[in-house]
């Protein structure tokens, strides 16, 4: 299974980049950074919401810290990648407790009902990919699916950026990195109260870790 995951994501990733952005599935040692914060709350039931699930590597990190009434929404854009997800979910033994609990939507996030109904957050979207405007709506949208007290958790590439703006091709793509780099540092200037680095993943990644309150 481990091999065909790897595959698909392979191929997605080179069929479509800017939607991936990332040249393999998401390490368990950024998995775990990832879902820090979820495998420490103590307040049951929880509700997770997934942004760019992938292949299902994070989803699994997230499945282990499911308990009972707990529910977990995963929403991924690429239709191959939702359907390894579904597959993952049904056959991988570390879903057999948590399956029921998992809904995977092949749909963008801007879909989602714009109202509190999530306690954790937990997004691996490739925002160097997107457009500045895109990124500070989707950080908005986040906000506003987070019930009270509830947290956010994001990842980028260590250097990403700055090897963005290197290869970029004309003025216009370089501005539109610095762009992104401008919103996605204000965002965690003012909401961030923890991060950490994650060296064991492909490329290496910092992990932040955000609360709205």
């Amino acid at each position: 299974m481990a091999l065909t995951t790897s595959r698909v994501f392979l191929a997605t990733a080179t069929r479509d980049f800017k939607r991936t952005g990332a040249v393999a599935p998401s390490s368990k040692a950024l998995g775990g950074a990832m879902t820090r914060e979820l495998a420490a709350h103590h307040r049951r039931p929880v509700a997770v919401l997934e942004v760019g699930g992938g292949t299902g590597s994070i989803t699994r990190e997230i499945a282990h810290w499911l308990g009972s009434g707990d529910r977990l929404d995963v929403y991924e854009i690429d239709r191959r990648l939702a359907s390894v997800i579904r597959h993952r979910v049904k056959t991988d033994e570390a879903f057999r407790g948590s399956a029921t609990a998992i809904r995977v939507h092949c749909r963008p996030i801007q879909d989602i009902d714009r109202l509190p109904q999530y306690d954790f957050v937990i997004s691996g979207l490739p925002f160097t990919n997107f457009e500045p405007a895109a990124v500070r709506e989707i950080f908005e949208l986040f906000r506003s699916v987070l019930n009270p007290g509830g947290l956010c958790s994001f990842y980028e590439y260590i250097l990403m950026r700055k090897a963005a703006r290197m290869i970029s091709r004309g003025q216009s793509e370089r501005d539109r990195v610095t762009g992104v780099a401008e919103v996605v540092k204000r965002f965690i200037a003012r909401y961030e109260y923890s991060n950490e680095i994650v060296f064991r993943n492909l490329p290496p990644a910092v992990v932040h870790h955000v609360r709205f309150d």
